[in-house]
């Protein structure tokens, strides 16, 4: 019996030591191979604080339990985190992970988990972190089966308390799910199986095109799927979704083998009022929406059957229907009566352009005023049919009688009469004619307070429709303590909103007062909020973003004249001249403004396309700008030139500048490449280590604080290198030279030339002749250092005509042999920098000719194959799928073509200013050597 006892304490001390040892004995295993699957996987950095294992939780298997998971992006994305998860718990097949070969995972849950999904314009996304697969078809076949250590036997997939952001601005899409809560549960292990999904969300918000669809709505989704895992595809058994008071159902099936998704699904709301309808309207659910008296008719359903993929759409039709309905707040005196709505929307399988829009009726009354539409709509490829009318009154002072104004106040009289019929073909066509469209929409005395915007106020707005365009009359308005005034013609006003084609238009802009500070915050919605704090979660040195971002579809002339302007520090005054808006693009023509103490005529372009890094491009004509104006209201010059801080006076400039600007609207210096002209009659320069020490050296005390006059300086700046053209200018009354370079990390090397006593040079330069005469030889002195911290590093002098006294009578032939000797080094100096300009210009000319034929074969190829995709269509709805998959493809070579030659351009410019600073350099290099 003792034996018996002795010999089961040995085997449940042994257990125990198992399930004791085991998790330490494989943690470094299960370490090693989530690390290394995620550096053979991913593009992306993984970290985790910590890994827990245990076989108790769920014995016999082992639990694993990673703190702090996170996935940061690199390059495009190296400050944005992908993913952070709290707490990542696995439940592990424990033969699995000792045999070593693979580790079955049965369970995955995460805890506090955060997703940040981000698609940038240009189509590239965070989430995109797969490693491409390089292997061969023959390496693929041997290895099949063995992708990954790990596999996948989940039953159950459960999130936490999770956080989910999704940023897509190449189709401006925004959603967000805050304290997101979902289980997965069935067993994914069987080809055929019962599926459960439970979700719930405490707010969700969804928004496109600055619409928000769903505004921190509750939501709740519980459904019963029938799962095909081996062809994908799921139908629906019990299932109900919840967004706030409405309550939807879905029938039919998703399915999903290879990049199309197959459906045929139907949906309707379940015994729904009128008053559930309202809950999704967040300014009146946030509002004692229980007290709320209501009645009426409400339902909403539809369908969506057929194939979704990159060029097709599924056949789908939504029906919403609102019948006599009302509703009143108890404490409000007034209601919101004969609330009617009948719409239908019918698509069909295809291009997704074929679909009508049929609102037979929309109309309620606010505080006993009316408002009706209805409205017709017939969409294809080929034309857009259009009839309807909208007619209504609306005394804004009355809707806070309506419905409560927690923080926001109204004011103002809105009327519009408004009637169209045609065809948006005859527009395009300029058959006015056949076109009926006319109508007014006029706005008074409008006040909108807000506790998160500036104040706006409407004084008038009046505005004319016809086919041809929208006459502004006047239009009369100030946000916040910007005002403006307007008046001119909009175009192309039905293609815009119904094709999101150009809008175009010509103003008259005036205004007394701009800040463009104010201006810049507004626009920003709680999601973009959201985003923004985001971003800032997860960028340590990344400041939230100031970059103005210009419009893509407005091509506007606006004939400004502008009493004031406010940007950072900077005021502008009197602003006068064309600004034109187009393409992402702010061009501005000879635009007069007084500023800094002076007047300058603007000519140039800001490029906001590429919003990551938007291009300024402009050339200025100055005229008595203040130094300590500029330094007071630009940072970018006070770091290329420290200088100018201690520095006093005006001065005039004909500059040329182009930089990519950062995310604070200033230029980043690696990128900047400007020249110019700067003179000056004084400047004064106090409190400067390099003048002072230079006036100790030289025991001159016009260095100390000096006077600089008849300034005429030349400059080039290549990506951050400072170049100054050898120029003379005067000290006191007598005169100095003055050049050399400042280099991208702000290291010096100028010399500064000036005539000193024989006598004072003779202590600075060793070997000098110092004879015994007064008088005064040129003396160079060499500045290194850099731009914050310039040190004289040397001095040297040029000794001609030293001794005059003591010259032979030789002096004459000397004299032309030295003439002579200066003639053919510069000759030849001039030769080779011509050679050096004429090769950069060739060059130049053979970029561009060749980004040219280049992009002409881009927009050729492109049409070639889209018209042989068009010619290989078999029925008119595949010709119109090819027609429009040719389009595409044209319009994407013209811009991959515009985008050659703009880098063409923008190379030729950077080679032929190099070689002119080369040049330059070449006959600077070549007057020093003919001097000595």
């Amino acid at each position: 019996m003792k034996k018996t006892l002795k010999i089961t304490a040995v085997i449940i001390l042994f257990l125990i030591a198992v399930i004791i040892l085991i998790p330490i004995i494989f943690k470094g295993k299960i370490i090693e191979m989530a690390k290394e699957e995620a550096n053979n996987n991913l593009n992306a950095k993984l970290e985790f604080a910590d890994l827990k294992l245990s076989l108790i939780k769920n014995f016999p298997d082992i639990s694993a339990e990673f703190k702090d998971l996170s996935i940061v992006g690199i390059d495009t994305f190296k400050f944005d985190t992908l993913v952070n998860i709290k707490k990542f718990k696995a439940t592990l097949d424990l033969m699995s992970v000792i045999s070593g070969d693979e580790i079955k995972v049965k369970k995955i849950s995460l805890e506090s988990p955060s997703f940040f999904v981000k698609i940038l314009q240009n189509g590239t996304a965070n989430y995109d972190i797969a490693k491409e697969d390089t292997t061969t078809d023959e390496q693929t076949n041997q290895t099949a089966g063995d992708e990954s250590a790990f596999k996948l036997y989940i039953k159950k997939f459960d999130i936490k308390n999770g956080h989910i952001i999704y940023d897509d601005k190449e189709s401006d899409v925004f959603a967000e799910f805050e304290n997101l809560n979902f289980i997965l549960s069935g067993d994914m292990t069987e080809d055929i199986t019962n599926l459960k999904i439970n979700l719930t969300s405490d707010s969700m918000t969804v928004s496109s095109e600055g619409i928000k669809y769903l505004n921190k709505v509750k939501t709740k989704f519980d459904s019963e799927l029938n799962a095909d895992l081996e062809h994908s595809k799921y139908s629906f058994k019990e299932n109900s979704l919840a967004l706030n008071d409405i309550y939807l159902t879905f029938n039919g099936f998703v399915e999903m083998p290879d990049d199309d998704i197959t459906m045929d699904l139907t949906f309707k709301s379940e015994n729904a009022t009128f008053k559930n309808a309202l809950s999704l309207v967040p300014l009146i659910y946030k509002s004692d929406f229980e007290g709320i008296k209501t009645d009426g008719e409400f339902k909403f359903d539809g369908y969506a059957k057929g194939v979704l993929n990159d060029s097709l759409m599924p056949a789908y039709a939504i029906n919403l229907m609102v019948k006599n309905a009302f509703f009143k707040y108890p404490d409000l005196p007034k209601s919101v009566n004969n609330i009617n709505i009948d719409l239908k929307l019918d698509a069909k399988a295809g291009s997704g352009d074929d679909m009508t829009i049929n609102i037979k009726k929309a109309a309620l009354t606010i505080a006993e005023n009316p408002i009706t539409m209805h409205a017709f709509i017939s969409m294809s490829a080929a034309d857009i049919g259009m009839k309807g009318n909208i007619t209504g009154k609306i005394d804004l002072n009355s809707v806070k009688d309506v419905i409560p104004q927690e923080n926001t106040q109204l004011s103002g009289f809105v009327t519009t009469n408004l009637d169209f019929n045609g065809n948006l073909s005859d527009i395009e066509n300029e058959n006015y004619e056949k076109f009926d469209a006319h109508g007014t929409i006029t706005i008074s005395n409008l006040n909108i307070k807000t506790t998160d915007m500036p104040q706006v106020d409407v004084f008038v707005a009046d505005f004319d429709f016809s086919p041809q365009f929208v006459d502004v009359k006047q239009l009369s308005t100030k946000v916040g303590k910007s005002d403006f005034r307007l008046n001119g013609k909009i175009n192309n006003i039905f293609s815009y909103v119904f094709k999101d084609e150009l809008l175009s238009g010509n103003f008259e802009l005036n205004s007394n007062y701009i800040t463009v500070d104010e201006l810049m915050n507004i626009g920003s919605t709680e999601g973009d909020e959201q985003n923004a704090e985001n971003e800032k979660d997860n960028t340590q040195n990344n400041s939230e973003s100031e970059v103005i971002e210009i419009p893509g579809n407005l091509d506007f002339v606006l004939n400004s004249n502008i009493q004031k302007v406010t940007y950072d520090k900077l005021t502008v005054s009197d602003v006068k001249g064309i600004i034109t808006i187009k393409d992402s693009k702010l061009d501005m023509r000879q635009l007069k403004m007084s500023m800094l103490g002076g007047e300058m005529f603007l000519s140039g372009s800001y490029d906001s396309k590429n919003k990551a890094k938007p291009l300024a491009d402009f050339t200025m004509a100055i005229s008595d700008f203040s130094i300590a104006d500029v330094a007071g209201a630009f940072l970018s010059v006070k770091q290329l030139v420290p200088i100018i801080e201690n520095a006093a006076g005006s001065f005039s400039a004909d500059i040329s500048l182009n930089s990519v600007l950062d995310q604070k609207m200033m230029p980043v210096i690696e990128t900047l490449i400007s020249s110019g002209n700067i003179n000056s009659n004084s400047i004064s320069i106090k409190n400067n280590r390099l003048f002072e020490s230079v006036s100790a050296k030289t025991k001159q005390d016009k260095f100390k604080t000096p006077n600089l006059n008849n300034i005429d300086l030349s400059y080039i700046i290549d990506k951050g290198k400072l170049t100054v053209k050898p120029t003379i200018f005067k000290i006191a009354g007598s005169e100095v030279n003055f050049g050399g370079t400042q280099s991208l990390d702000k290291g010096l090397d100028f010399n500064l030339g000036f005539s000193l006593p024989k006598q004072i040079a003779g202590n600075l330069i060793s070997k000098f002749p110092i004879g015994n005469t007064n008088d005064n030889v040129g003396v160079t002195a060499k500045i290194g250092g850099t731009a914050t911290d310039p040190k004289i590093v040397g001095f040297s002098s040029e000794l001609t005509d030293v001794l005059k006294d003591e010259i032979t009578d030789k002096v004459d032939e000397v004299k032309e042999k030295i003439k002579e000797k200066t003639n053919k080094i510069l000759d030849e100096a001039r030769q080779k920098a011509d050679l050096i300009v004429k090769e950069a210009e060739n060059q130049a000319s053979k970029i561009k000719s060749e980004a040219d034929i280049q992009g002409k074969r881009l927009i050729s190829e492109a049409q070639n194959q889209g018209n042989k995709l068009v010619n290989e269509a078999k029925n008119p709805i595949a010709k119109k799928v090819a027609e429009a998959a040719r389009d595409k493809l044209v319009k994407e070579a013209r811009d991959k073509a515009a985008g050659i030659n703009r880098a063409a351009d923008n190379q030729t410019k950077n080679i032929i200013n190099s070689a002119n600073l080369k040049a330059e350099k070449l006959i600077s290099d070549a007057e020093k050597k003919a001097g000595n």
